[in-house]
């Protein structure tokens, strides 16, 4: 072969213009006969292949020696064992001129996006209808977060729920601040799992309504099992 593909790797590709890429790896791969026919080191050169396959582009050269050292194998990598299993073929496909642009890291994509919005003149921190940005100022961030993925699952919560994200937050901060070495959670993943329900003080117990139900279950209590129909 002189390139080669992973068979169906649709499956596997996640985020594909993200540097660094990273694949999806199911556990019912182990459930697979063809899989654990193979042996043991092949079956582990197909997972740096997958990983190979994810920096190629799904176009790998079909030279077994290229391939071992770039998955850094220690022993020679059985191409014609996984061709015959299924889970490669070769891939005769013509290869675009030029090469593919490199992926962008996230954190990039998201600054040139910001970049944009600063040339047409728009301020993305003017005009914070929905209080993304109030949100995101106040909320204990770090360099790994994305602030893309984070305004997406803002725009999903109602307006009750974006302000009682706003509300916790700094009791989140407090907490943060009370563990040492604790990582906080990401700040889309605070949204998407409610965390900040956590936070949300409970309502003020009102007495009256307490004693006014304790009264009327004295009276229903007195006045037998068949009093409540009567109330």
């Amino acid at each position: 072969m002189e390139f080669f593909r992973v068979t169906n790797w649709d499956q596997y590709q996640h985020y594909k213009d993200r540097d660094p890429a990273w694949i999806k790896l199911y556990a019912r791969l182990l459930d697979d006969y063809a899989f654990a026919t193979l042996p043991d080191t092949t079956k582990w050169h197909l997972v740096g292949i997958f990983l190979l396959a994810s920096k190629q582009g799904n176009r790998i050269p079909g030279d077994a020696r290229w391939v071992q050292k770039k998955i850094a194998a220690r022993t020679r990598v059985d191409l014609n064992a996984l061709l015959a299993a299924g889970f490669i073929e070769e891939d005769a496909s013509t290869p675009l001129q030029g090469c593919a642009p490199p992926a962008i890291p996230e954190k990039e994509q998201e600054r040139r996006e910001e970049q944009t919005l600063l040339s047409a003149g728009a301020d993305p921190c003017v005009g914070d209808e929905n209080g993304f940005e109030e949100f995101w100022k106040a909320y204990p961030t770090d360099p790994l977060m994305s602030k893309k993925k984070t305004r997406g699952e803002w725009e999903r919560l109602n307006a009750a729920d974006r302000a009682a994200a706003i509300q916790t937050v700094p009791a989140f901060r407090e907490l943060c601040a009370s563990r040492v070495n604790y990582r906080p959670v990401h700040a889309w993943r605070f949204l998407a799992e409610r965390r900040f329900d956590g936070f949300m003080q409970p309502p003020p117990i009102d007495a009256q309504r307490i004693a006014e139900a304790k009264d009327r279950a004295d009276r229903l209590l007195r006045r037998g099992k068949y009093a409540e129909r009567y109330e």
